[in-house]
């Protein structure tokens, strides 16, 4: 009875190592159709900042909301531009070379788990919740000590990933494949009325 249940989990891949390699296969799609996801932002005394980033061959979109003020942000990794709705400005300037997309949209969630001790903390019917824990050999300093990624069972796409760094939680949640290409194609007619500050 033992060896037949060691078998089925074999055979579905329950353990953190096969969960996580299953992840990554699960977001090779990401490549060549893009990835779209959330991330929220808390920080003491000031709140909750929430982030939707949209990737897409090269190109990158993101909208930033805090205390009811949004700044959207578009790259195509020659070009940025920033739209601040508070000041109504629109900012337009070089990109800068660490921020050029190289398409690699899932490059986030690669080796992920590198450095860390996986374990399985809880399973439900639609998702395994995994414990990474920071062990000796990882060689960033600056890396959390501690992360909590929840995979799903449906599709194996992670359903979020937690983790605090110097005090500020970050949780990455809702994250799918596939972008429509308008979402990160800056449009000038999207933002009439703003002033321009064009510093190319």
């Amino acid at each position: 009875m033992a060896a037949g249940l060691l078998l089925l989990a074999a055979a579905w891949g329950q353990t953190p190592e096969e969960i996580v390699a299953r992840m990554e296969k699960s977001l090779e799609p990401a490549e060549s159709q893009g990835l779209s996801m959330a991330i929220d932002f808390k920080i003491p005394i000031i709140g909750t900042s929430t982030t939707q980033v949209y990737i897409l061959g090269g190109k990158t979109r993101s909208e930033t909301r805090i205390l009811g003020h949004e700044l959207v942000t578009f790259s195509d990794g020659v070009t940025d531009w920033e739209y601040d709705s508070f000041k109504k400005e629109l900012t337009i300037g070089k990109a800068k070379p660490a921020e050029k997309a190289d398409g690699s949209e899932a490059e986030m969630f690669e080796g992920i788990t590198e450095g860390y001790d996986v374990s399985l903390q809880k399973e439900t019917t639609d998702a395994w919740h995994l414990r990474c824990k920071k062990n000796k050999n990882n060689p960033e300093k600056d890396a959390p000590d501690r992360m909590d990624l929840v995979v799903s069972k449906k599709n194996h796409l992670p359903i979020s990933l937690t983790a605090k760094i110097e005090g500020i939680k970050i949780v990455l949640h809702d994250l799918v494949v596939g972008v429509d290409p308008a979402k990160v194609t800056f449009r000038m007619e999207d933002y009439p009325g703003a002033k321009i500050i064009d510093k190319r």
